[in-house]
């Protein structure tokens, strides 16, 4: 949570005179950038600038000042600059948002608001804060947690903390689907021909066998032939991966500690109606 008791006096001091008049503004916050002797203590963040977003990701706007009271030295509130896109605004708008509901994240320099849903900052009224501006965004903003007195009797508020849950969609992991070339051995059978040459002897009869002849050198070709193999590749598309995506519902469980408050009644010497009517039907 946002810290609340963050400021000190700056290098230089306030005076009695400024302490005096602090203290007749009791009621009053002011913005710190109007109080030229208070600064944010070194130790706290100084928020203004800062991103504001709500805990489902939405972006709310800026952090424009910090609303201070300056005789507790206490930020009371955050002035924040709503975003004209996001809120649908022809103007700047800025409202004041309470620290108790402000969380800051120091690593991304945002503040996240708990408890606080897009339309109900929309519906907060416009900030008023300033130099001896009066209360009455303070009291508008927080007027549900006073107590209100009217004819005689008090009526105390109980709050308590509503858990909202959003959703926003993030990466969770990839499935990455790619080919790669592998090589297999094949065998096939293939019937071919081939010419083979016989040579045969076998003796000369008959009138053959009388014939006259010579004595030469001679000699006779004959050609042999026998089929070849020849092997052809080429890429055949054989199949083909269809890759899709489909959604999906399941439930999940969200589980979170609210704040809520309880009313504590404790009497000292004082007896009311109630009392007495049980008393009486006990002595029965």
């Amino acid at each position: 949570m946002l810290p609340v008791s963050c400021l000190h006096p700056s290098a230089v001091n306030p005076t009695n005179n400024d302490y005096e008049e602090h203290s007749n503004m009791n009621e009053n916050l002011r913005r710190l950038g109007d109080l030229s002797d208070f600064t944010v203590a070194d130790d706290d963040p100084d928020v203004r600038g800062w991103t504001v977003r709500t805990r489902d990701g939405r972006q709310i706007g800026e952090v424009e000042e910090l609303i201070v009271d300056p005789v507790a030295r206490k930020v009371r509130y955050l002035e924040v600059g709503l975003d004209r896109k996001g809120f649908d605004l022809q103007r700047e708008r800025r409202v004041s948002i309470p620290v108790q509901s402000a969380e800051i994240s120091r690593n991304d320099r945002t503040v996240l608001l708990s408890g606080m849903s897009h339309d109900a900052i929309a519906s907060l009224p416009e900030s008023e804060y300033g130099i001896g501006s009066s209360t009455t965004t303070e009291r508008a903003v927080t007027g549900a947690g006073e107590a209100r007195h009217q004819q005689g009797r008090t009526a105390i508020p109980r709050t308590e903390e509503e858990m909202h849950v959003g959703k926003r969609r993030a990466d969770v992991g990839e499935v990455v689907v790619g080919k790669h070339t592998e090589t297999e051995h094949v065998s096939e059978p293939v019937s071919v021909e081939r010419e083979r040459v016989r040579v045969e002897r076998r003796p000369v009869e008959g009138d053959a066998r009388g014939r006259e002849t010579q004595f030469r050198d001679d000699e006779v070709r004959i050609p042999v032939s026998e089929e070849e193999l020849v092997v052809e590749k080429r890429p055949v598309v054989k199949e083909e991966l269809v890759v899709s995506k489909e959604t999906v519902s399941d439930t999940e469980r969200v589980e979170g500690e609210v704040r809520k408050e309880r009313f504590d009644v404790h009497k000292e010497g004082v007896v009311d109606e109630n009392d007495r009517t049980r008393s009486r039907r006990g002595g029965h």
